[in-house]
C-alpha cells in the first residue's frame, strides 16, 4: 500500500463547546489518584490507560497503540459549578455590557447599526444605560480581574452569567463580528474541563525508580480535589459562604491551569517553591512550544565540533572527522546498480566505511549488528534504505550560529579526515563570519534525494560567491594569501624557482622563460581578458602594470572576481580563486614574513614631526579655553558657551590622529614588512601604526571628551575644573613607549564603554532582525515581475525598479520567480546590525548637532515612530536670501524663543499682585524683536501685559496667590518669537548654498515663509512629510534616512533593499512600522502573528471571529512541516504525462564519465 501525501490547505480555530467535549472524551476523570499499590494506572485517574500509553510495554486501551504509535486521547472532568474561562473573561465582560440583560439584543437602534462598523458597535453599545429595544434599565457590569464579575455592587457568579449569555441570539452576536459556529459566549463558562492526553504531560522515572509527574498533572490533581470537595459540600447542604469559598478555590485552580502568571492571584507552586509551568507558559515565548518545538526544531543526522583551517582542501569541501562520519549517516536507497556496494557496507557494519541501520519499505528500522548482518543481507532488495557512513564526495550542509544570512548555511562536499575538528578552507570563512579561535560549527546530512539535489543546486558554496546584500564577493583571498600575492608580484624568479613554486601550489603547467617576474607568474593563472582599476592593469590576461592587492581577489573587495564571473563563468572563477589563494599561500609559506617590535616604531624625525602637531593642537586648545574664560568664544548657534567650547576642543584634538596618520602613511618605510601587509590589504592599517608609534589620541565617552567626576575633575590629582587635554582623556603617549597611569585609566574607560555598548546593543539588534524577518517573510517575486505578499497585495510593481537580482548585478540576471525577496532584505539589514557593524555615534555627519545615529536611529526608522528622538529639518533658502547675513538673520528669526530665554528675571510682587518681567536686552537683540512686540505676543496668548520702567508687568489682581504662582510658571514657556518646535539652529555652507539645520521640525509653518525654498526643504519626520507632501515623499524620505544611517556607519547595503523596506512600510498609503502593531498586525496569517508575539491572544481572537488560517506564508507552513510558498516550494506546476514514465532498456542513454565528474564537482 503506497502512502498518500496530503497537504493541509486551511485551518480553522474554535472554542470547544460542551457537546464537542462529550464527543472527544474517552474517559471521565473522577479521582486524583494516579497509580494503585502495584504502580498500575488507576481507572478514572489522570493516567488512565484510555488516555494513552504511558510506558513502552503498555498498550492504549482506546486505540490499542503502543507508546510511539498512540497520539493520546482526551478525558473530561465534570465540574460541580460553572467556571469562567480566564482567557475569555474580557469578551464576556464586553458582551454583558453591550447586550441587554433582559431581551438579549445589542443596545443600538437601526440607524446606529448602519452608522457604526462592527468594531465600534460594542464601544457605543456599552455606554448605553437603557435598552433601545425593550426600554429596560441596565445595571453596570464590572470585571474585577481576573475572573470576578459584579452587577452594581452585587457579585454575579458564573452560573448566572451563563444564563444571561445563553439568551443572546446568534444574529445579535454576528452584529459585533462573532462567528457563532466557532464561539458562543456561554461556552466560555466551563461546565466540563477537557483533560489533555497523557502524551502531552508524560511522567518520567527518576534514578531511584520513583515517578515524577508533569506540572499539568499536578495542577489537574488540585482541580479534581477542589471539585470533589465542592460536590461533597453541595450534597451535604453546606452554608452558601463555604460553597462560595470552595467555588473560588476551584476557579483559582482552573485559572492557574490555563495561566500561572496572572496578576492579582498568587501562582501555584511546587513544594520546592518553584512556580508550575502550565498551559500559557508552555505555549508563549522563546522557550514555548511554538517557537522552540514547532517553528524551530532539533534535528537528527547532525554533528557539531570545533573548526580549524585547512588550505589544502577545495574551497567547497569540508573535512569531517571519522567519529562524526560514522554516526551522522546518509540514507541511500537500494537499487540494482548500488546493491552490491551497499551489501559490502552492511558487512563492514561499524567499521568505517560501513552502515548503521536499514529501513524496510514498511518504515521499520533495523540496527545492523554482527548477529543480524547475514539476515539483513539476505532480505535486502530494491526499495530498502541503507543508512551508511558519510564518505568522500557526499553532500552535507555546513552551518555556523548565529545564522544571520544566506551564507551562514551552505552545502559542502565531505572529505573524511583524521582528527577531531571540522576542517574548512580559509577562503570560505567570511560568509560564516567564522574564525579559528574556538568557533564551533554544525554539519547536517540531507536524508532524501530531493534534499540532496536542492543542497547541490541551490546551497553549494559556488552558488553563494556573491552577496545578495550588496553584490560583493563573499569568497576570495584572505590575510596571508593577499600579502603573499602582493610580495610575489614585487619579486623576480628564475625558471627553477618559478616551476618549484607552481608545482608546490598544485599547478600542472611550467614556466618557459629563463627569468620570470612575479606578475608574469601570477598572469599564468588568469584567462584572456582585459581589466583595470586603481591598483592593476591587465590586458589579454597579462598583468601590464600595478600591484596584486586585495582589489584583485580579496574578500568583499575583489573587483576582478566579478569580471571573471561574468566572462568565464562560476566554475572557472572558483578554480582561479583557488589557484590565486594557493599561489599566495605557498609563496608566503616559503619566504615568510616576520615583524619585531622595532618594525612598529618610527624614525626619530617622524616622531618629532608628530610631537609638533600635538603641541600645536594643545596650543589651539589652550586658546579656545582662554577665549571661553574671557567670554570671547564664538557660540555655535543653538548651543551654550560650554557646549561650543567642548565641540571646538574635540574637533581640534580629533584632527591630531588624522594629521599624524597622513604623515606616518607618507614616511613609513616601504621596505618594512608591516608596510607590505598594510598596502596589500592583508591586515592592519596606518591607524594601528599611529597609535603604536606616535600617539593614541583623544578618548571619547558617549561622543564627548571624558567628563568631570563628582568633584569637578576626572581624576583626584588634577586640579578642579581643569579643561586641558591631558585632564580630559587625551592620551599623548604611544603604546610602544607605554601609557602613564592616568592615560591607561582613560583608555580603560573608553574600552569599557564600547564593551557595554556591544552588550546592550546585541538584544536590540537581534529583536530588530526578528521583526524584519517576521514582517517581510512572505514578500516574494512573482512570475509577472511584481513583488507581492502572501495575500497577493502588490508591494512593488518591479523589484528595485529594474527586477535585477542583487547577487547577479554584474551578470545582469533578473530575479527568479519565487525568490524570498523580503527575507533577503531582512537579512541584509539584520546581519550587519547584529554583527555590531552599526555603532552609536552622536557626532556623525554634523559634529555640532547631537543627532541619534547608528542602530538606535535604524530601529526608530523601522518602528516608524510618531516623532524621531532627534527631529531635524534642512532648510534651503531662496536665491535672494542665500547669503551669510540673511541666513543668520533668518536662523535667529525662526528659532523658538520662550519668555524665560529673554528674561533676566521673572518675579512676583505680592503686595500689588503683579508679575514683573525684566528683559535681557542682549538676548532680545538676537531675536530681532522689541519689547512692544513681546507685549503684543503676550496679549495674543491672553496674558494682559503692559510696559513699565524697562519691565513688562502682568496684572493678576483677580487671582489667588497660588494661581499667580501657577501663572508665573506657565508664562515662562510662552513662545515669544520664532517657529514652534525649532529648538536649535545651525548654519552650514554646502557648496554654494547656506543651509539651516534645525533640531525640531515644523514643515507646515516653514513652507509659508518667503525666505524658504519650498522645493528643497526636508524633515526627518515621516508623518509630517506624509501629511504635507504625501505618502510618496514619505517613502523617499525613509529610503534617504536609511541610506544616511548606513553610509555614516560605513556599510554597504544595495538600494533595492532600501526601496523594498520603504515600500513595505508605505504600500497601504499609510506609514506602518515593522512592529506587532504595524505591518505584523496586518498579516492575515494567525500562526505568523502567533509565532511573533502573544500567541494565546491570537488564538482566542481567531476563535471569536471564526478566522481561518490560509497557510499562504512561510512560517505557518514550517509549523505544519509543509513546503513553503517561496523558492522551490513556490511553483504550482501541473505536469502533463504524454507517454510512459519509464523508458525501454534500448532507449536508455548512459552519460559519459567526464560529464558525471563535472556535475559532481
Amino acid at each position: 500500500m503506497k502512502p498518500i501525501r496530503k497537504k493541509i490547505g486551511e485551518m480553522a480555530f474554535s472554542l470547544i463547546s460542551p457537546e464537542d467535549i462529550k464527543k472527544l472524551l474517552v474517559a471521565k476523570i473522577i479521582t486524583p489518584e494516579l497509580y494503585d499499590i502495584d504502580g498500575y494506572p488507576v481507572d478514572g485517574g489522570l493516567m488512565d490507560l484510555r488516555l494513552g500509553a504511558i510506558d513502552p510495554g503498555v498498550r492504549c486501551r482506546t486505540c490499542g497503540g503502543r507508546l510511539k504509535e498512540c497520539l493520546g486521547h482526551s478525558g473530561c472532568i465534570d465540574l460541580a459549578r460553572s467556571i469562567v474561562h480566564l482567557k475569555y473573561a474580557p469578551i464576556i465582560e464586553l458582551i454583558l455590557k453591550s447586550f441587554c440583560q433582559s431581551c438579549g439584543k445589542l443596545m443600538l437602534d437601526e440607524k446606529e447599526m448602519e452608522k457604526y462598523s462592527e468594531s465600534t458597535r460594542t464601544k457605543k453599545a456599552k455606554e448605553k444605560k437603557k435598552c433601545p429595544h425593550c426600554s429596560a434599565l441596565q445595571e453596570k457590569v464590572k470585571l474585577d480581574k481576573p475572573t470576578s464579575f459584579y452587577k452594581g455592587k452585587k457579585r454575579i457568579f458564573p452560573g448566572e452569567i451563563r444564563e444571561t449569555l445563553v439568551n443572546i441570539p446568534d444574529e445579535e452576536l454576528r452584529k459585533i463580528g462573532i462567528d457563532c459556529k466557532t464561539f458562543r459566549p456561554e461556552w466560555a463558562i466551563l461546565t466540563a474541563l477537557l483533560v489533555p492526553p497523557v502524551t502531552i504531560r508524560p511522567s518520567i522515572i527518576l534514578e531511584n525508580g520513583e515517578r515524577s509527574e508533569d506540572d499539568l498533572t499536578h495542577k489537574l490533581s488540585d482541580i479534581i480535589r477542589a471539585n470533589q470537595r465542592l460536590w461533597e459540600n453541595l450534597n451535604a447542604g453546606a452554608p452558601e459562604v463555604i460553597i462560595e469559598d470552595l467555588w473560588d478555590l476551584l476557579q483559582f485552580h482552573i485559572t492557574t491551569f490555563f495561566d500561572n502568571a496572572v496578576s492579582k492571584i498568587p501562582p501555584a507552586r511546587h513544594r520546592s517553591g518553584q512556580p508550575l509551568k502550565t498551559i500559557t507558559e508552555r505555549i508563549k515565548g522563546k522557550e514555548g512550544r511554538i517557537r522552540k518545538n514547532i517553528a524551530g526544531k532539533r534535528v537528527n543526522y547532525a554533528g557539531r565540533t570545533v573548526i580549524s583551517p585547512d588550505p589544502f582542501l577545495k574551497i567547497n569541501e569540508v573535512g569531517i572527522p571519522y567519529e562524526i562520519a560514522k554516526i551522522v549517516s546518509v540514507a541511500e536507497m537500494v537499487n540494482d546498480i548500488n546493491k552490491n556496494k551497499l551489501i559490502n557496507l552492511i558487512k563492514k557494519g561499524e567499521e568505517y566505511p560501513g552502515a548503521n541501520y536499514i529501513i524496510r519499505p514498511d518504515g521499520k528500522r533495523k540496527k545492523i549488528t554482527p548477529d543480524l548482518k547475514e539476515e539483513i543481507i539476505s532480505e535486502i532488495s530494491p526499495g530498502y534504505v541503507v543508512e551508511r557512513h558519510i564518505q568522500d564526495g557526499d553532500i552535507v550542509l555546513f552551518n555556523r550560529h548565529p545564522s544571520l544570512h544566506r551564507g551562514s548555511l551552505m552545502a559542502h562536499f565531505a572529505k573524511i579526515l583524521p582528527g577531531k575538528t571540522f576542517k574548512m578552507h580559509p577562503a570560505v570563512c567570511t560568509p560564516y563570519n567564522a574564525d579559528f579561535d574556538g568557533d564551533e560549527m554544525n554539519i547536517h546530512s540531507p536524508q532524501t534525494e530531493e534534499a540532496r539535489a536542492e543542497a547541490k543546486i541551490l546551497l553549494d558554496v559556488k552558488k553563494n560567491l556573491m552577496s545578495p546584500k550588496n553584490n560583493t564577493n563573499l569568497i576570495g583571498c584572505v590575510q596571508d594569501s593577499i600579502t603573499g600575492n602582493y610580495l610575489l608580484g614585487l619579486n623576480n624568479f628564475s625558471k627553477e624557482e618559478a616551476n618549484q613554486l607552481l608545482y608546490q601550489s598544485g599547478f600542472n603547467f611550467e614556466a618557459v622563460k629563463k627569468n620570470i617576474s612575479g606578475t608574469e607568474l601570477f598572469s599564468m593563472i588568469l584567462p584572456k581578458f582585459d581589466f583595470s582599476n586603481d591598483s592593476i592593469k591587465i590586458k589579454d590576461g597579462k598583468i601590464i602594470k600595478g600591484i596584486i592587492d586585495k582589489t584583485t581577489f580579496g574578500v568583499e573587495d575583489g573587483e576582478l572576481i566579478k569580471i571573471l564571473d561574468k566572462e568565464v563563468g562560476r566554475e572557472e572563477t572558483f578554480e582561479i580563486i583557488s589557484k590565486a589563494f594557493n599561489l599566495g599561500k605557498t609563496y608566503l609559506t616559503q619566504h615568510g614574513i616576520t615583524a619585531c617590535v622595532e618594525d612598529f616604531d618610527l624614525k626619530e624625525s617622524v616622531i618629532e614631526e608628530t610631537e609638533e602637531i600635538i603641541e600645536k593642537a594643545e596650543k589651539k586648545t589652550k586658546e579656545i579655553i582662554e577665549s571661553y574664560e574671557n567670554k570671547k568664544l564664538d557660540i555655535i548657534p543653538g548651543k551654550t558657551l560650554e557646549e561650543s567650547r567642548e565641540i571646538k576642543i574635540l574637533q581640534t584634538l580629533n584632527e591630531v590622529r588624522t594629521k599624524i596618520g597622513s604623515i606616518v602613511k607618507e614616511k613609513f618605510p616601504k621596505e618594512n614588512p608591516i608596510s607590505n601587509m598594510i598596502k596589500a590589504g592583508g591586515g592592519g592599517n596606518i591607524l594601528n601604526i599611529t597609535q603604536m608609534a606616535c600617539c593614541v589620541g583623544q578618548q571619547a565617552l558617549w561622543g564627548k571628551r571624558i567628563d568631570f567626576g563628582f568633584t569637578q575633575r576626572t581624576l583626584s590629582f588634577f586640579k578642579k575644573g581643569d579643561l586641558s587635554p591631558k585632564a580630559r582623556g587625551f592620551i599623548r603617549s604611544s603604546f610602544i613607549k607605554g601609557l602613564n597611569p592616568d592615560e591607561f585609566f582613560f583608555g580603560a574607560i573608553a574600552g569599557r564603554d564600547s564593551l557595554m555598548d556591544t552588550a546592550l546593543r546585541t538584544p536590540k539588534s537581534g529583536y530588530l532582525y526578528r521583526r524584519l524577518a517576521n514582517a517581510f517573510q512572505d514578500l516574494r517575486g512573482e512570475y509577472d515581475g511584481t513583488v507581492r505578499d502572501s495575500s497577493g497585495n502588490i508591494i512593488e510593481f518591479k523589484y528595485g525598479d529594474d527586477n535585477k537580482e542583487v547577487s547577479e548585478l554584474h551578470t545582469g540576471k533578473n530575479v527568479c520567480p519565487g525568490e524570498a525577496l523580503g527575507l533577503v532584505t531582512a537579512q541584509s539589514f539584520g546581519e550587519p546590525s547584529t554583527q555590531m557593524a552599526l555603532n552609536v555615534f552622536h557626532f556623525a555627519g554634523v559634529a555640532e548637532m547631537q543627532v541619534t545615529m547608528g542602530l538606535p536611529r535604524l530601529i526608530e526608522i523601522f518602528d516608524a515612530r510618531k516623532k524621531p528622538s532627534s527631529p531635524k529639518m534642512e532648510i534651503y533658502l531662496n536665491k535672494e536670501y542665500n547669503n551669510e547675513k540673511d541666513a543668520e538673520i533668518f536662523a535667529e528669526k525662526i528659532k523658538e524663543v520662550t519668555l524665560k530665554e529673554i528674561a533676566s528675571e521673572i518675579g512676583i510682587n505680592f503686595s500689588k499682585k503683579i508679575i514683573e518681567i525684566k528683559i535681557d536686552k542682549e538676548a532680545l537683540r538676537k531675536t530681532h524683536a522689541s519689547v512692544k512686540k513681546i507685549i503684543e505676543r503676550l496679549d495674543e496668548l491672553n496674558f494682559k501685559a503692559k510696559e513699565k520702567d524697562d519691565m513688562i508687568v502682568l496684572n493678576s489682581e483677580a487671582l489667588s496667590f497660588k494661581e499667580i504662582y501657577q501663572l508665573k510658571e506657565k508664562i515662562k514657556n510662552a513662545i515669544i518669537s520664532g517657529v514652534k518646535g525649532i529648538k536649535q539652529i545651525l548654519i552650514l555652507k554646502k557648496e554654494n548654498n547656506f543651509v539651516i539645520i534645525t533640531l525640531g521640525t515644523n514643515i507646515k509653518e516653514m513652507i509659508e515663509l518667503k525666505e524658504v525654498n519650498k522645493d528643497k526643504i526636508i524633515s526627518n519626520d515621516f508623518y509630517e512629510i506624509a501629511e504635507v507632501f504625501g505618502i510618496e515623499s514619505a517613502r523617499q524620505l525613509i529610503i534617504n534616512e536609511i541610506k544616511h544611517v548606513i553610509n555614516t556607519q560605513g556599510l554597504d547595503i544595495n538600494i533595492r533593499h532600501l526601496k523594498l523596506a520603504a515600500d513595505a512600510i508605505t504600500n497601504t498609503g499609510q506609514i506602518k512600522g515593522v512592529t506587532r502593531m504595524g505591518i505584523i498586525a496586518q498579516k492575515s496569517s494567525i500562526l505568523a502573528r502567533a509565532t511573533f508575539e502573544t500567541p494565546i491572544k491570537q488564538f482566542v481572537n481567531a476563535t471569536i471571529k471564526g478566522s481561518k488560517e490560509k497557510l499562504k506564508s512561510v512560517i505557518e507552513n514550517i509549523i505544519l512541516n509543509q513546503p513553503v510558498p517561496v523558492g522551490t516550494g513556490f511553483p504550482g506546476l501541473v505536469v502533463k504525462v504524454i507517454g510512459p514514465l519509464t523508458k525501454r532498456d534500448e532507449e536508455k542513454k548512459v552519460a559519459k564519465k567526464e560529464i558525471v565528474e563535472s556535475v559532481n564537482k
